[in-house]
């Protein structure tokens, strides 16, 4: 038997969660969909093909303090700021769930992120599995599905007017309104079929192409918008900075993005990636070498979000490919 819980039921099990903690859910903003704070279930937006930004921004804020120093009669005392409220994320597609993941291999390592570990460890998670593909995805070649239930606590499945319930952890199971859900032979749908990137030995293919004039080639497109980072789900890059007010320093931790000129600049003045080659080069084997070199998946997640939103059409599909091709030809 397959638990499921209809539409009808799904908003009343939501608008119980928004009295009860902080619900972060899609909903229609400026003629896209992005996740905010939800005030009222019907709000909530239950089909779309994806969010316009990935997720990332519950977890790890656009700015955000990370602690404050204050100075009272010579006196120093260390603030560091603290998340006290449980979320529930609602909505949250597997490819951006796997998002989730890739970042905590990072900042979860020890020593952990202490801020970004009380933001992820005070959060639910729900997935809601895709029922149709966009035409930038090609999370399957990532080694996701869109009905993945892997890293989310709980995975809905739309079928007709109601939704197949997973619990998939503990945490899970304990959000769950047994009063809402009842029992069905429903099967889940087939999920969507999706283009295919040959990702197949990339990693191993990567540092024989590093010296390739292919990336300054690509470069010369690029604007440094930095859009493509700020709309992955997998990217983490920020940049920290130390505000004084009347004594009390705040230090703010905010997004960046390897493709900002200067962004690796050191002290003297001299920037090992100072040319845009090398700075949109890095942008790829960061995802494709460095990352699954150090921690076995490769950094990306098949949203095609930065293929949707690139403003010159760098598309990484394509990068994938024509990478694929470069080795091919250096073993020649």
């Amino acid at each position: 038997m397959t638990q499921i819980i209809s539409r009808k039921d799904l908003l009343s099990w939501l608008e119980r969660l928004i009295g009860e903690r902080i619900v972060i859910a899609p909903a229609r903003s400026n003629g896209m969909v992005l996740f905010q704070r939800a005030s009222r279930a019907e709000d909530i937006v239950l089909d779309f093909d994806n969010t316009a930004l990935s997720p990332k921004e519950s977890f790890l804020p656009l700015s955000e303090a990370l602690f404050t120093v204050d100075k009272e009669n010579g006196n120093i005392k260390l603030m560091p700021t603290t998340v006290d409220e449980e979320t529930v994320f609602f909505g949250i597609r597997p490819c951006d769930a796997r998002g989730m993941a890739l970042i905590d291999a990072p900042l979860l390592a020890a020593p952990a992120d202490a801020l970004y570990q009380q933001h992820r460890a005070r959060t639910t998670l729900i997935g809601l599995a895709c029922s149709q593909a966009g035409p930038e995805c090609f999370c399957t070649s990532m080694g996701i599905a869109p009905d993945d239930p892997s890293n989310v606590d709980i995975m809905l499945t739309k079928v007709d007017d109601s939704y197949i319930v997973q619990a998939i952890t503990e945490k899970g199971k304990a959000l769950l309104p047994s009063d809402l859900i009842a029992e069905s032979e429903v099967m889940p749908p087939p999920a969507p079929s999706l283009q295919a990137v040959l990702t197949e030995g990339i990693v191993e293919v990567m540092p024989g192409v590093f010296e390739a004039p292919y990336w300054s080639r690509l470069a010369d497109r690029c604007l440094h918008c930095n859009i493509c980072a700020y709309v992955c789900p997998t990217c983490y890059c920020f940049d920290i900075r130390d505000y004084i007010d009347e004594g009390s320093i705040e230090r703010v931790r905010s997004w960046e993005s390897c493709q900002s000129p200067g962004f690796t600049r050191l002290a003297g003045g001299y920037d090992p990636r100072s040319t845009k080659g090398a700075r949109l080069r890095q942008r790829f084997y960061h995802k494709l070498s460095y990352f699954p070199e150090h921690f076995g998946l490769i950094g990306c997640v098949g949203c095609g979000r930065c293929v949707r939103y690139c403003p010159v059409n760098i598309d990484i599909r394509e990068v994938i490919s024509d990478i694929q091709k470069l080795g091919a030809q250096s073993e020649c």
